[in-house]
């Protein structure tokens, strides 16, 4: 186990008593580093100094390399680097191959002055080595290299969470793989393809820790382009970050240096074939040497990143003044309740700026006021513990990442609650998911939505139909059943809304499923709208499912999108009009290029746009979902 606080954040060894340090880290230190030099394969420059045990070293040679462990944290320091004790696992080391032969150079220059006693072949060969092997021994020892700007910036449940993700869009790629040699393939150990096509928690630890380390590095490839990130605070919204492909490319190159340390750090070398069991890889080389494909699977990680921090709400902002960029900006009020405590605050302004009070009367405003906010305070509370109770049951960001690496919700509540609701469930190679429009907004339609996903859940959970036309069967049924609405008319007519959707990831077969909400599809710049062709009322005559659904073939790259009417019922624009559907379903065609995070700020933004235009309130709960295949 490794010593506690054995360096402090500016690398200066805190020394309890020079043998604790010598058998804390000295020792060890040299002796594994000795031990991998011997065991690395090169021994075209090794010469007869390495051919003992090191138990069996004389004392002088034990000195040297004692004496050489002892200069590490300094020649490290040297390039900003320093060394600190890790716990759960080792962080990859983000090493340049400049810096390593910086470090070798140095190494070099020492041992030519100082005469070692080692006579190698090949000496600037051997420094670059053991230059190479510094992180790995000092991963056997229980610690870790880093810079102090590589310093998390995300709390590690965060990170977790993104690793999932991250895995996820692992299993999305292995889908096109095998759908474009027309097979469908599953777990099959030692094929690459299929090897870790399985959930996160059956991952083995070295692959586990792989994604929670490309995770972990996220800042690190944003630093990389000038940007450090933050948590977003509340009331703003993060703005995802645009990439051009010049930082595309410089993050990439930096997501392959993390994955070539990771590679050394569990024991794996350069050969010209993958092997599992030597644990050899051709793609342990310089970025540059890559092949094309290769350099494209570091690309589309890196493209990403913007839409992972959004869904952590988190934020890249930039480090230098001149890369400023706005990269998030405020949500207005947009709740009645907020509304009226800013009214309220803006009339006693005006009151008091117009006209002259009395103590007395300025005292007794001064009570009425106290008292108004006092009540709305009480009543926001309210709302907020119910958004916190329905942010609760919504699917987490990055859970529905995990389903759909690219896709995007759009989710805005007209008064902190919502009457809107989305709902995403994953099993196996079936995905179902569905945007969902309550009647009603605020609490009403909070206390609908909360039914309504409720059964959702029950329907693909629990009882785990797997039909759309039958888990609406099941959600309406239960629904007429609780508000006492029967075909007679009577009870309460409240209903809903739906899109339901299953997607076969193996097949990319599409089952859709609606009442009154279309789906839209759009494949090779063309847009289909598939409309509702089911009523709530078509379950209540005899009790019978009588909802049907229809089968979409989807390809890669085709997108879909679920929404509610709250959209495009939005008022605003110069005359005070709709912003209507068919001017939502050009938008959708104008958005092809974008990626998906861009299209989520393209929709929230032109919104913004057409609101403000005319000064107009969010006249309903707003829910947009995008997905691209």
């Amino acid at each position: 186990m490794a010593p506690e606080n054995k360096y402090n954040s500016d690398n200066q060894l805190i020394q309890d008593t020079i043998p604790e340090y010598k058998k804390l880290f000295i020792n060890p230190f040299a002796e594994n580093l000795y031990k991998n030099i011997r065991k690395s394969g090169f021994e075209i420059f090794l010469s007869n100094a390495f051919k003992n045990e090191f138990k069996d070293l004389k004392k002088g040679e034990k000195s040297f390399w004692y004496s050489y462990a002892a200069g590490v944290p300094d020649k490290l320091k040297s390039l900003n680097l320093f060394i600190q004790p890790f716990e759960d696992f080792c962080r990859t080391c983000i090493i340049t191959d400049y810096e390593i032969e910086t470090l070798a150079q140095l190494d070099y220059e020492a041992f030519n002055i100082g005469k070692s006693f080692i006579a190698i072949k090949d000496l600037k060969h051997f420094c670059l080595e053991l230059n190479y092997l510094i992180p790995v021994v000092l991963k056997n020892t229980g610690y870790e290299v880093i810079r102090k700007e590589e310093h998390n910036e995300i709390k590690i449940s965060m990170i977790r969470k993104l690793a999932r993700a991250i895995h996820s869009r692992y299993l999305n790629e292995i889908r096109k793989r095998s759908r474009k040699d027309n097979s469908y393939v599953f777990y099959n150990p030692g094929n690459e393809l299929t090897e870790y096509s399985t959930h996160f928690e059956d991952l083995p630890d070295e692959i586990k820790y792989s994604n929670i380390d490309n995770a972990a590095h996220i800042p690190t490839k944003l630093l990389s382009i000038g940007y450090k990130i933050r948590e977003v605070k509340k009331g703003y919204k993060p703005f995802a970050l645009h990439l051009n492909e010049e930082e595309i490319e410089t993050m990439a190159r930096v997501e392959h240096i993390r994955w070539s340390w990771e590679k050394r750090l569990n024991g794996w070398t350069f050969g010209n074939v993958k092997d599992e069991i030597k644990k050899t890889h051709s793609s342990l080389i310089p970025y540059e040497q890559l092949i094309e494909s290769e350099k494209e699977k570091d690309r589309e990680l890196v493209k990403l990143i913007p839409a992972f921090l959004q869904d952590i709400n988190y934020e890249a902002y930039p480090v230098s003044p001149n890369r400023i960029k706005k990269l998030s900006y405020a949500i207005k009020p947009q709740s009645s309740i907020h509304k009226i405590l800013d009214e309220t605050r803006e009339l006693n302004e005006n009151i008091k700026r117009i006209a002259t009070l009395t103590p007395e009367i300025e005292e007794m405003i001064r009570i009425r006021n106290l008292k108004i906010e006092e009540a709305i305070s009480e009543v926001e509370g309210s709302y907020n513990y119910a958004q916190h109770i329905q942010e609760t049951f919504l699917p987490d960001d990055l859970y529905v990442r995990e389903c759909f690496p690219d896709s995007f919700i759009l989710f805005k509540p007209k008064d902190i609650v919502s009457g809107d609701f989305y709902f995403f469930s994953k099993r196996e190679h079936q995905i179902v998911f569905a945007a969902v429009d309550c009647t009603g907004h605020g609490i009403p339609g909070a206390l609908l939505s909360t039914l309504g996903y409720g059964i959702l859940d029950q329907a693909v959970n629990e009882i785990k139909l797997t039909e759309p036309s039958y888990i609406l069967h099941h959600l309406y049924s239960k629904i007429h059943r609780f508000m006492r609405y029967d075909s007679e008319g009577t009870g309460v007519t409240d209903d809903m809304d739906i899109t339901l959707c299953i997607l076969d990831s193996k097949t990319n077969i599409l089952t859709y499923s609606g009442v009154k909400n279309p789906l839209y599809h759009i494949s090779q710049g063309k847009l289909i709208e598939y409309p509702a062709q089911n009523h709530p009322d078509d379950n209540i005559a005899d009790g019978q499912c009588q909802f049907t659904s229809t089968k979409i073939q989807l390809n890669n790259s085709d997108t879909i999108y679920l929404c509610s009417d709250g959209y495009s019922d939005q008022f605003g624009g110069k005359f005070h009009k709709k912003y209507q559907t068919s001017r939502f379903k050009s938008f959708l065609l104008n958005l092809g290029d974008c990626s998906m995070s861009e299209q989520s700020d393209r929709f929230y933004e032109a919104l913004e746009q057409w609101r403000e235009e005319n000064n107009e309130d969010q006249t309903d709960d707003i829910l947009v979902i995008g997905i691209r295949v």
